[in-house]
């Protein structure tokens, strides 16, 4: 039976990408093939990285004697890795999956229900550590010939240092669960740890190569706080370097305990945990008048509470609107922060800083995909707005509409802010309300065109559906490549043939003109194929 479980949700997280939705056709091998060169873009992004600094920070750690600091480090970043990742997928797999009730009420006791799903993670998490790992094991045979009892206790260490990670993340999910049940709008909690924990580890990535310099200057103190402060971390770290069996051991007992610890802790409350129903404040002994909306304005107010009510949907597809509101303040705090980073990094282009911001206003609004994954929210409830009253086109303008209005004010603040701190010329400062705001209508009528094309009804669980279809990674490349893209057309080519001032221009004329004609497919021909849609 646990077999055929965690087998169950394992199927379905993997297959969601490829799996079609039942009214059409598998997705062509080219979408495959796009998708497969995205995921190995970033694993290959991620571990390149990880395997460049590890490269320069070995030999320095062995020409120092703390070798077993190198694997401390390793095992200390993929820990890291893995419980940012778990903590963002506790919650959908864990606390709040769909099929809970269905399997509660089964004669399947709730503990293999719970060691399913923590089985589950555990996959999930053995794949994120395997891009630290990997690049790490790869450096050293680059560098050293390991011996056999060194391989084996590297092999073994990795094998079991998941589980912490996976027990810290669920027992973190597990005291959220407990929090937000008792409060009106859970989202606000998970939405602000969420972020929390992203710019720590954001935080904790900047600057990264600093970090390594400041490991090799200052290697044996540092070696000592590990020692003192993170005891598994010197344990691991000893027995792969020295081949110590007793520190192996002492490690294994230092994972395999928690992680023992919190399973029987959660599997006692963990009916209690997913069957709670959250705490609803009522107002007590008032009527309270409801202003008659239009058909339009209470479409769109379902969208945005839908978006507002779903954290990973927001954490995913709206995160873009928390750092365009970043940028300013960030600004602010730290005004020459631009200047520097562009003489660095690009040398001659600081004094380009009012359309360097203007591109990076437009980069941010692109990350946001809030309409694309909008129709295959409606899931097997799709029946319901096809039976209104309403043209399929005003529902299908409700679902871009709603993107508009909730990433236009962001970015319009924002422009409005860092208007005032750059010495822009009057021209750039208002093509950054412009340009961004045009992208963003431009991005919302998208989504929901894309999302037409390619829906997806039978998701598992609303994640998987906004981080997953296949519409969401058209929708936010398209718009990102449009950001980037045409600012690197312009620095390559065109620059000495035009103005900066006629190519934004010229820009913003693209954006207007392709916003218009989805605009016009979406309100006819588009609302007839949203009437034909099956879940």
């Amino acid at each position: 039976m646990l077999r055929i479980l965690v087998a169950s949700r394992l199927q379905g997280v993997f297959s969601a990408m490829f799996r079609a939705s039942r009214q059409k056709k598998k997705h062509g091998i080219l979408i495959k093939v796009l998708i497969a060169l995205l995921a190995a873009y970033v694993v290959v992004a991620i571990a390149g990285t990880l395997g460049l600094a590890l490269y320069t920070l070995l030999p320095a750690m062995v020409s120092a004697e703390l070798l077993w600091l190198y694997f401390a480090l390793v095992a200390i970043i993929a820990f890291v890795f893995m419980f940012v990742g778990g903590v963002m997928m506790t919650q959908s797999v864990l606390y709040e999956a769909k099929d809970n009730d269905l399997l509660l009420s089964l004669p399947i006791p709730s503990g293999m229900i719970l060691l399913s799903r923590m089985l589950s993670l555990l996959v999930m998490a053995f794949l994120l550590q395997a891009a630290v790992a990997v690049p790490a094991g790869v450096v050293y045979l680059m560098h050293y010939a390991p011996s056999f009892t060194g391989v084996a206790f590297f092999l073994i260490a990795f094998l079991f240092l998941p589980l912490m990670a996976v027990a810290l993340s669920s027992l973190l999910g597990w005291l959220i669960a407990m929090v937000s049940s008792r409060l009106r709008n859970k989202s606000i909690v998970i939405i602000v740890l969420s972020i929390g924990m992203m710019m720590g580890y954001f935080a904790l990535l900047a600057g990264f190569n600093e970090r390594i310099a400041d490991l090799v200057t200052r290697g044996q103190t540092i070696a000592d706080a590990v020692r003192h402060a993170l005891p598994p971390a010197y344990w691991l770290g000893s027995a792969v370097a020295d081949g110590n069996a007793f520190d192996l051991a002492y490690f294994l007992l230092s994972v395999i305990i928690p992680a023992v610890a919190v399973y029987f802790a959660l599997s006692l409350n963990f009916t209690r945990i997913v069957t709670r129903s959250s705490v609803s404040i009522r107002s007590r002994g008032k009527v309270r008048m409801q202003n008659a909306r239009s058909p339009m304005a209470a479409l769109v107010l379902k969208e945005a509470r839908r978006f507002f009510t779903a954290p990973m949907y927001m954490l995913n597809a709206g995160l873009g609107t928390v750092f365009t509101l970043i940028l300013p303040i960030a600004m602010l705090l730290k005004p020459d922060i631009l200047t520097v980073l562009l003489a660095d990094e690009l040398p001659g282009m600081a004094e380009a800083s009012g359309p360097m911001v203007l591109v990076v206003l437009c980069f941010l609004a692109a990350t946001n995909f809030i309409s694309a994954p909008s129709i295959s929210l409606e899931g097997k409830k799709l029946w319901i707005p096809q039976s209104l009253p309403i043209s399929g086109g005003d529902l299908l303008l409700s679902k871009a509409y709603a993107h508009m209005i909730i990433c236009l004010p962001t970015v319009l603040f924002s422009a409005a802010i860092l208007g005032v701190i750059l010495r822009a010329t009057p021209f750039i400062r208002v093509m950054m309300f412009l340009t961004p705001a045009l992208l963003t209508v431009f991005q919302a009528l998208l989504g929901v065109a894309v999302n037409l094309r390619f829906p997806k009804f039978d998701w598992m669980n609303e994640t998987i559906a906004v981080k997953q279809g296949i519409s969401s990674l058209i929708t936010m490349f398209t718009g990102m490549g449009l950001a980037a893209g045409g600012a690197a057309l312009y620095i390559a080519l065109l620059s000495a043939h035009m103005s900066v001032e006629l190519y934004v221009i010229l820009l913003c004329a693209l954006l207007a003109f392709m916003s218009f004609g989805i605009f016009l497919y979406l309100k006819a021909k588009g609302g007839r194929a949203f009437r034909m849609l099956v879940a």
